[in-house]
């Protein structure tokens, strides 16, 4: 059996559970509001900048889909995700 078999197999044995602990769903949210939402907004930031930037070389469809409807719908879905995780965690607190 190769190496990455026995990774899979080990990983699926691990999350094979008849029920995910509270704690483990708050650390999971935690993690993403924090480290994986910084880590996205930088790599989004670059793009949406980059691509912006490439805008002012091209003309028609082009030039409007990358000035103004790739950042939006980027930006757009960075806050909808900073918004729902934030909601999660506040609902958690007021439970607590």
């Amino acid at each position: 059996m190769s190496k990455w078999t026995e990774v899979r197999d080990g990983l699926v044995a691990a999350l094979d559970t008849s029920e995910v602990v509270e704690s483990a769903k708050q650390q999971i949210i935690e993690s993403l509001s924090n480290e994986g939402m910084t880590a996205l907004e930088s790599v989004a930031t670059k793009f949406v900048t980059q691509v912006q930037a490439q805008a002012a070389s091209e003309a028609g469809w082009s030039a409007i889909r990358d000035k103004f409807v790739l950042p939006l719908l980027i930006n757009s879905t960075i806050w909808a995700v900073k918004f729902v995780l934030s909601k999660s965690t506040m609902d958690e607190r007021k439970n607590a």
